[in-house]
């Protein structure tokens, strides 16, 4: 068979729509355009012939696309003729759920400190000045 878009040769098997069904080159769905019929590997009375959309073929009550590639398929099929992939996908997971806020109640701040007092700084500072006087009033004496 001769792809119609792109004229690469292909060869379909008539009996049953495959994934292989379509233009290696352009995607082209090659069972819409057959140049010859051919009966499929067993002898048939030609109800199994593949027949272009719209012909006295089998007729489709209801159709479902797939969610991957857009090709139409029977409600019933579990993955898609054309691609392979599975019909049904799975819902994404529900996002977890944000955290609670919680509630930071500001510490207050604690009190400064007292400034130290320096008592103990005046009484070395006087018993040194007293320890100079009386040595300078002992060295003067002696």
């Amino acid at each position: 068979m001769t792809c119609p878009e792109c004229g690469t040769q292909a060869s379909v098997a008539l009996s049953q729509r495959d994934a292989a069904d379509f233009c290696a080159r352009c995607d082209y769905p090659l069972f819409w355009t057959p140049q010859n019929i051919q009966l499929g590997d067993r002898d048939t009375d030609g109800a199994t012939l593949r027949r272009l959309p719209g012909t006295a073929g089998q007729v489709t009550v209801a159709a479902v696309p797939c969610p991957h590639c857009g090709e139409v398929n029977p409600i019933a099929a579990e993955t898609c003729t054309r691609c392979g992939l599975p019909m049904v996908v799975p819902p994404p997971p529900e996002p977890e759920p944000e955290p609670e806020p919680v509630l930071v109640v500001p510490q207050p701040a604690p009190p400064a400190p007292e400034p130290r007092s320096l008592w103990w700084v005046w009484v070395l500072l006087g018993v040194t000045t007293l320890l100079l006087v009386a040595l300078l009033v002992w060295w003067r004496l002696s």
